[in-house]
């Protein structure tokens, strides 16, 4: 009831404040009617475009699918139609196939009953039998195959012989020519400067006793006298000399009196710092030579190759020199370098102990007991030891080991030679060439690597000359040790004198 009494007295609010006007109302009612009409017409006029326009679109759209359809079926008819001509073509052709077929299945058995009645006449002919011709026909080809393979074989060896030298020098100068070190050569004598020429006597000891007792427990030869001031120490073994000369060094520092029991305190520190020197020697080559070796002794073994000579070669120079070449050949040719290397540095291991007196045999065998005792590789021992034929090669490894010694061991200048030697190898090579009958003179040219054999004409002709040659040849690898290679150059000279009077 309050809700009611209040709304009414809102409107009686509002009625007294707004002034109502019929008429303006009326005007503006039937202004909006107009307005409303228009827009409705104009509303449907558009409609009625879009209507038409959508209309258009939908009708291009149809005779589009339409003409896409009629293209589709048309292209469809036209792909079964020519589906259908390389059916037919197939068809035809399978039955032409089938024809030639059954005409070559025809002529095979033709030409195959011919081919049994042609072996069956000639088996009569013959008298022998289908099996037995087989035999015979496939020996045949087999024998005319092997003729074939013998020429082809005899054709690449020949070859290869051909080239072969060419090859190997070319290799061999290329490896050379990749190494560049200094003279090997050395002497077995050494000079120590002496500050004050009384040094000497007080070094040499009453009676030569203090001279005496060094020469013994070293086994050396000591000369005071030959040069002022200088002492000269001369030994077969070269650490010994080592050891003298460092002993010396320290008797020269001392200032009292040298005798018996100081000479042998001075050896024995001498010994002691020789063997540290043989060690950091060793250890020095190892590593700059790439090889594992940690075992001391063996260290020193190899210290020892630098106090080690050869001909008045320095074996330590020469086992490098020798690793180094095997090591380029092995590259050259393929094989194994790491191997070759080891042998090659390793051949001579033996000539750093051969000298002593608790070691028995050559130096190849010593290299072998020695590497052996170091637990190398098989292949790396056979390698090592075998550069002097004790044993046969039976591994190119080794065979490229002795290839690489004698070429660091015959280089001019590698090694020396007494003259005496030098005569005895000459005339040992001429002499065994005079073994055989057939020969009238021989002479030793170039240094001994070339032989001139001159023969008696009428003992032997010149078909025979190739024979001669490889027996004499033969020989000399049998009888004789020589470094390189020897040329045997046979000559046969006839001479025919007539007068024309």
């Amino acid at each position: 009831m309050g809700t009611i009494v209040g709304t009414a007295s809102i409107l009686i609010v509002l009625k007294n404040k707004i002034k109502f006007d019929p008429l303006k109302h009326e005007e503006e009612r039937k202004k909006i009617l107009e307005e409303s009409e228009k827009e409705s017409a104009r509303l449907i006029e558009n409609s009625k475009k879009e209507t038409e326009i959508t209309k258009e679109n939908l009708q291009k759209e149809r005779d589009m699918k339409k003409d896409h359809i009629k293209k589709t079926e048309d292209s469809l008819k036209n792909r079964e139609e020519i589906l259908a001509k390389k059916e037919d073509k197939i068809r035809q052709i399978k039955l032409e196939l089938s024809s030639e077929q059954a005409f070559l299945q025809s002529a095979h058995n033709a030409i195959d009953k011919v081919e049994k009645d042609s072996v069956e006449k000639l088996c009569k002919i013959t008298g022998t039998t289908t099996e037995k011709m087989k035999e015979d026909l496939l020996s045949e080809n087999e024998r005319k195959l092997r003729e074939d393979l013998e020429e082809k074989l005899k054709n690449i060896e020949d070859s290869l012989k051909e080239n072969a030298n060419k090859t190997a020098k070319r290799i061999l100068v290329s490896s050379m020519q990749r190494i560049s070190t200094p003279t090997s050569v050395e002497t077995r004598s050494v000079l120590i400067k002496v500050p004050k020429d009384f040094i000497k006597g007080k070094i040499i000891g009453r009676n030569a006793l203090n001279l005496l007792e060094i020469e013994k427990m070293i086994d050396v030869d000591i000369i005071f006298n030959d040069l002022p001031n200088t002492i000269s120490l001369s030994a077969f073994n070269l650490v010994n000399r080592r050891i003298a000369q460092v002993a010396i060094e320290k008797m020269i520092k001392i200032r009292g009196d040298i005798d018996r029991r100081l000479i042998e305190k001075l050896v024995h520190e001498a010994e002691r710092e020789t063997n540290d020197e043989l060690y950091k020697i060793g250890k020095r080559v190892v590593d700059e030579m790439d090889l594992n070796i940690k075992n001391r002794d063996l260290v020193i073994i190899i210290g020892r190759l630098e106090y080690r000579t050869s001909y008045g070669q320095n074996i330590m120079k020469h086992s490098q020199e020798v690793s180094w070449v095997a090591t380029i050949l092995a590259n050259e040719l393929g094989l194994d370098a790491k191997t070759c290397r080891i042998a090659g540095f390793l051949h001579d291991l033996g000539k750093a102990v051969d000298q002593e007196e608790s070691y028995q045999g050559g130096h190849d065998q010593l290299t072998k007991e020695l590497m052996e005792k170091f637990n190398f590789k098989e292949a790396e021992i056979h390698a090592a030891w075998t550069h002097h034929d004790a044993a046969p090669q039976t591994t190119p490894e080794a065979l490229i080991v002795k290839a690489a010694d004698a070429v660091s061991a015959c280089r001019p200048g590698a090694r020396q030679e007494s003259m005496d030697k030098y005569v005895e190898r000459l005339q040992a090579l001429e002499e065994t060439a005079r073994t055989f009958s057939e020969v009238k003179n021989t002479y030793a040219i170039s240094a001994g690597r070339e032989l001139r054999v001159f023969v008696d004409p009428d003992r032997i002709d010149d078909a025979h000359l190739i024979e001669l040659a490889k027996k004499v040849s033969s020989k000399i690898e049998h009888d004789l040790s020589y470094p390189g290679t020897i040329k045997v150059n046979i000559i046969r000279r006839t001479q025919f004198l007539e007068l024309a009077k």
